[in-house]
C-alpha cells in the first residue's frame, strides 16, 4: 500500500478558538464549503431515526482527497475531533457528532466521481461520496452487476457502506461489503493518504489494511475511494413470495432449493405477520397478494445465468414439500419489483406505526428457528401489550427483531428499552450469535460492546485504535466504548 508521507505528531495537539478552526478550514475547501449557521448544520447533525442529534462547530464539504487529508491534517495538530459522514443512513448514529460543538462533521458528499470501471476485469473504482444506487447503475451500463442492495441505496454512500460493511439483501451468494471490496483509498487520522486501489483478487502482502478499514465506521481513517469487484448480470430471475407457518421451513426449504439446477439462490426473505398487519396500516394499504395470511412470509429470488427450464416447476415442488403451498411466483418484471417492494416497504411500516425498538442479530441460519421460538414467549413475558415484527435476511441468519408498544404513539421507557434489549441480546449471544449483523455499533451499541465482546477483543481494537488515533480524535464516541 502505497502513499503520501505520515504526518508524525509528537506532542498532544491544543486546541485553537473555534473562529480560528473555521477560518482554516474555509481556507483549504473555501468559504461556501464550510457551514455555521445552524438551520445548514442541522441536516448532519441528526442521525437517521432522529433519535440522536448533536451540536458540531462546522460541516465541512472537502472537494476531493487532498482536501480530506489537509482537513484531516489540520484537525489532527490541533485537537479538532472529526466525524466522517457519507448519506448519514446509519442506524447507529455512528456518524452524528455529539453535544459539544467541538466536533466537525466532514462530510464526503462531494466525493463522487467513477474513476475507473473495467468491465472485463470486472471492477470500478468509485469515490466514497457516490450514492450506491449510482454505482449500481453504472455497472449496469457495461453489462455487470454491483450486487450490494440495502433499502438506503439511494442515499447511503460508497464511502458508508464500506466502512460499515452493509449487507442487504444478497449477501447469501455474494457477500457484505468486505467481500466486495477489492481495494481502497483512505486518510488516516493525522492525514496521510493510504492507496490500494489496484484490483486484485489474491494479495498476502502483509496485514490487510483494506479489510482493516471497512468496518471501522470512520474511526481508524476516512475512506475516499473503493475498488468493488463486479459481478455478471442474471439472465434473468425466478422470484416468488410463499406464506408459511414455521420459521424452520424457510430454512429447510433453503438447502432443498440450493441443488436445483439451472440458478443460483440470491436471496431468502423473511418477514412477519406483524410486517404484513403493519404494510396495512400504512396510508396507502399494501396487502399481501396470497390467499390466506400466515404466521410467516419468504420471499425468495433465484437468479438464472442460463437456461431456466424446469427451475419454476422442481420450486414447487421443493416449497410444497415444505408445507408452502400458498405461493405467488413473479410473471414480469413489474411483478418482481412488486414484490420486493412490499418486502422494503416494512421499515417504512414500521416507522409510520411510532416509536420502535429496534434490534439488528445474527444467529447461524440453523439456529433461527430456536431463536424466533424462544424470543416471542421471553418478551411477552417482559410484556404482553407489544408486538415483535421480525424480519430480515434468514438465508444468512441476519434478522431484524423490533419492538413496538400496542397503544398507538405511546413510546417504551427507557427501562423497559433495556428489558428487552436484554433480553434480546442474551438469548442472541447464548446462542452463539451477533448484537449487530450490519447496521455497526456506533453509539448507540457501546453497552454491549462491554456486555458481549470479551476483553481480549476490546484491547486489540483499542491497540490498534491507539496506534493509528493515539489521541481519539477520529469519530470519538463509536464503536469502542
Amino acid at each position: 500500500m502505497s502513499g503520501s508521507e505520515p504526518h508524525l505528531l509528537e506532542e498532544c495537539p491544543t486546541t485553537p478558538t473555534a473562529g480560528e478552526v473555521v477560518e482554516a478550514l474555509t481556507n483549504i475547501v473555501g468559504v461556501d464549503r464550510v457551514l455555521t449557521d445552524a438551520a445548514d448544520r442541522a441536516p448532519f447533525e441528526s442521525d437517521w431515526r432522529g433519535k440522536y442529534r448533536g451540536r458540531c462547530l462546522a460541516v465541512v464539504q472537502p472537494a476531493d482527497t487532498r482536501e480530506v487529508s489537509k482537513v484531516v491534517e489540520f484537525c489532527a495538530r490541533n485537537a479538532v475531533p472529526v466525524v466522517p459522514q457519507g448519506g448519514n443512513t446509519g442506524l447507529c448514529a455512528g456518524a452524528t457528532p455529539d453535544s459539544s460543538g467541538s466536533q466537525i462533521v466532514l462530510s464526503l458528499r462531494r466525493l463522487r466521481r467513477l474513476r475507473a470501471i473495467d468491465a472485463e476485469d470486472g471492477h470500478m473504482v468509485c469515490e466514497a461520496g457516490m450514492p450506491l444506487a449510482e454505482a449500481q447503475n453504472h455497472a449496469e451500463g457495461v453489462g455487470l452487476l454491483l450486487p450490494l442492495s440495502i433499502a438506503s441505496e439511494g442515499t447511503a454512500t460508497i464511502g458508508g457502506v464500506v466502512a460499515t460493511n452493509a449487507g442487504g439483501v444478497n449477501v447469501l451468494h455474494y457477500g457484505s461489503a468486505r467481500q466486495l471490496l477489492l481495494g481502497l483509498e483512505a486518510v488516516l487520522p493525522d492525514g496521510t493518504i493510504v492507496s490500494r486501489l489496484a484490483p486484485l483478487r489474491k494479495d498476502n502482502t502483509g496485514y490487510d489494511i483494506v479489510s482493516l478499514l471497512a468496518g471501522s465506521e470512520g474511526t481508524l481513517g476516512i475512506v475516499t475511494a473503493a475498488t468493488l469487484a463486479l459481478s455478471p448480470r442474471p439472465l434473468g430471475y425466478t422470484t416468488f413470495l410463499a406464506g408459511l407457518s414455521d420459521v424452520g421451513k424457510a430454512r429447510a426449504a433453503l438447502n432443498h432449493v440450493r441443488s436445483i439446477p439451472g440458478g443460483v439462490v440470491t436471496s431468502w426473505e423473511l418477514f412477519s405477520a406483524v410486517s404484513a398487519e403493519l404494510l396495512m396500516q400504512l396510508p396507502q394499504a399494501m396487502p399481501l397478494p396470497l390467499m390466506e395470511r400466515h404466521a410467516w412470509y419468504l420471499l425468495g429470488e433465484i437468479s438464472h445465468f442460463g437456461s431456466d427450464n424446469g427451475v419454476l416447476e422442481a420450486l414447487a415442488d421443493v416449497l410444497a414439500e415444505h408445507d408452502m403451498d400458498d405461493i405467488i411466483v413473479a410473471a414480469s418484471g413489474q411483478q418482481r419489483a412488486d414484490l420486493w417492494m412490499i418486502r422494503e416497504a416494512v421499515s417504512e411500516a414500521e416507522r409510520a406505526a411510532g416509536p420502535t425498538l429496534k434490534h439488528d442479530i445474527a444467529v447461524t441460519p440453523a439456529r433461527i428457528g430456536e431463536f424466533v421460538e424462544a424470543l416471542l414467549p421471553a418478551c411477552s413475558s417482559i410484556d404482553a401489550a407489544i408486538r415483535i415484527n421480525v424480519f430480515g435476511h434468514v438465508g444468512d441468519g441476519n434478522l431484524h427483531v423490533n419492538v413496538l408498544p400496542r397503544q398507538e404513539g405511546r413510546a417504551l421507557t427507557g427501562e423497559e428499552q433495556n428489558r428487552f434489549s436484554t433480553c434480546i441480546y442474551d438469548l442472541t449471544h447464548e446462542l452463539g450469535g451477533s448484537f449487530s449483523a450490519e447496521h455497526g455499533i456506533g453509539q448507540q451499541k457501546l453497552a454491549q460492546m462491554v456486555r458481549y465482546k470479551s476483553l481480549a477483543e476490546l484491547n486489540l481494537m483499542r491497540t490498534i485504535k491507539g496506534s493509528l488515533d493515539p489521541h481519539g480524535l477520529m469519530n470519538p464516541g463509536k464503536v469502542l466504548p
